[in-house]
């Protein structure tokens, strides 16, 4: 077991070493040095809109008013050139780990459930040991 745990090591140290993992590190310190204001308005809206929606939803007083200050704020955030970066980043990041995955998975046994392109784990089946 504790070669498994020293391989698993070794593999997080080959993902922090390259070059997407780095550039998403470094993308996260710039967003958060250039869009304070933008990050904490959007956090805002995001908190009294999850609040609307656990108090009532759509009948809720101030719905529309949470729903359109929650858009705003993340339109504003999301059209930064840095935050479209990471985002792609890290999609492209997780589609590696996802990848890297299967194919562990797939090694062990064609009936260990693992996630597939879209990062889902689908439902049904189970590992069979024979």
């Amino acid at each position: 077991m504790t070669d498994i745990m020293l391989q698993a090591y070794q593999v997080l140290d080959e993902i922090r070493s390259e070059q997407t993992y780095q550039e998403i590190k470094r993308l996260d310190k710039v967003m958060l040095e250039l869009y304070r204001h933008e990050i904490q308005v959007f956090q805002r809206a995001k908190i009294k809109y999850d609040q609307i929606m656990a108090e009532g939803g759509s009948y809720h007083p101030d719905f529309k008013e949470a729903v359109k200050a929650f858009a705003e704020a993340k339109s504003n955030l999301y059209s930064k050139e840095e935050v479209k970066r990471y985002f792609e980043l890290e999609k492209s990041l997780q589609d590696e780990i996802n990848d890297f995955l299967a194919k562990i998975s797939e090694t062990v046994s064609p009936y260990v459930k693992s996630p597939d392109k879209m990062g889902i784990i689908k439902k049904g089946g189970s590992c069979h040991v024979r």
